[in-house]
């Protein structure tokens, strides 16, 4: 847990500013924490009890951190959730205005946001969230915003028909079979975030997010095995060795994505693989290792990822769970494509599955009906 006499918004600018100087990020990492902190100046005061537990990390902390650990370039994202003290965590009005905020300071484009923002951003959600904002620096490039949307704001069974719809808004409604051929048993392989680039720009990506509920590994390298790269048994060993070699994936669901206006051939979109790593662990030690088994081979990788850990971790990492979140992995032609996804931690250690912030809101496997043809 964080100093709890700090703001929520200084304690993770705190991080953010350590980990962009650990990552050498200089001026850009300068500019890109004061955009941290632009993009949570809602907050104001607010400290950790103030604010509704978030989804962004699993603990309920509102901020997550990504570090680009094979790239030749280092990369570093944070995502975070718009709130509001004393207002459920569902605030479709904070997310408003956040783009708001964004277009106007920073230039983010609107056109997709704007597209779906009526269906996605709705005054009365059914589901505890809508909406996660993110930031992306690299060296010498300008920073790239991104939003993600819950699709479950209708309900869970209404995930398919409200993707459709956004598909078909952003004009990706010739791609909807993608999404079809990735749903290989339904009501467990289940769409739950569609992700914009806030850009105007051909580079602008648009992806959809997956659960894969009661999955085991030969079932997640089944749905991956067509998509580019992508080896079978790759998938396993990578599987196997994050959650020290589980077979089933029985508490956390494992995520893919697939980024569909990011495509190399009509047929086939890029892929990634997402790895939950607080519900296979005893300690964040137990990740640390299994981490450095997976990029045994790349050593850059290593040191990249122990000099970030070692700036954000607060607590010895054999006290529990709940600093590392998220380990993706994508195949690449001459090394593989990985980000490790990391938590503030500002609440308890050793998240529960599904995560704090949807404990109240989703027992168990949701049934995802609706449009599948």
């Amino acid at each position: 847990m964080t100093e709890e006499s700090a703001t929520v918004r200084d304690a993770c600018a705190t991080q953010l500013e350590k980990t962009a100087r650990s990552l050498g990020l200089g001026v850009d990492g300068t500019e890109f924490v004061a955009t941290f902190r632009a993009m949570t100046d809602h907050w104001g005061a607010a400290r950790t009890g103030d604010l509704p537990l978030s989804d962004v990390s699993p603990d309920g902390s509102p901020v997550e951190y990504a570090v680009d650990l094979n790239g030749d370039r280092p990369a570093l994202q944070f995502a975070m959730e718009p709130l509001t003290v004393g207002v459920p965590a569902r605030d479709p009005g904070a997310a408003r205005a956040l783009m708001s905020l964004l277009a106007e300071r920073h230039g983010a484009g609107t056109a997709r946001w704007s597209a779906v923002a009526d269906r996605l951003l709705i005054d009365d959600a059914l589901g505890p969230h809508v909406s996660m904002y993110g930031a992306e620096v690299r060296p010498g490039a300008p920073i790239r915003f991104k939003v993600w949307f819950y699709l479950d704001v209708t309900g869970p069974d209404g995930v398919f028909d409200l993707l459709y719809t956004a598909l078909d808004r952003v004009g990706a409604r010739h791609l909807w079979p993608l999404v079809q051929s990735h749903v290989h048993r339904p009501g467990y392989d289940v769409p739950f975030l569609l992700s914009l680039d806030l850009a105007d720009d051909p580079e602008a990506r648009v992806k959809v997010y997956f659960r894969h509920f009661a999955a085991d590994a030969e079932e997640v390298a089944a749905v991956l095995k067509t998509y580019p790269g992508f080896e079978p048994g790759e998938v396993r060993a990578v599987c196997r060795t994050m959650t020290d070699g589980r077979r089933h994936f029985t508490d956390q669901p494992p995520v893919t994505c697939l980024s569909l206006f990011d495509v190399q051939t009509p047929e086939r979109p890029p892929a990634t693989l997402y790895i939950p790593l607080w519900t296979y662990a005893e300690h964040d030690g137990q990740v640390r290792r299994r981490v450095h088994r997976v990029l045994a081979a790349h050593p850059r990788a290593l040191r990249r990822y122990d000099n970030v850990l070692a700036g954000l971790a607060h607590r010895a990492l054999d006290e529990g769970t709940g600093i590392h979140n998220y380990f993706s992995w994508q195949p690449g032609r001459s090394r593989p494509r990985v980000k490790v996804y990391l938590s503030p931690e500002m609440h308890d250690v050793n998240p529960p599955p599904l995560g704090a912030g949807r404990r109240d809101h989703l027992a168990g496997r949701p049934t995802a009906g609706g449009r599948t043809e």
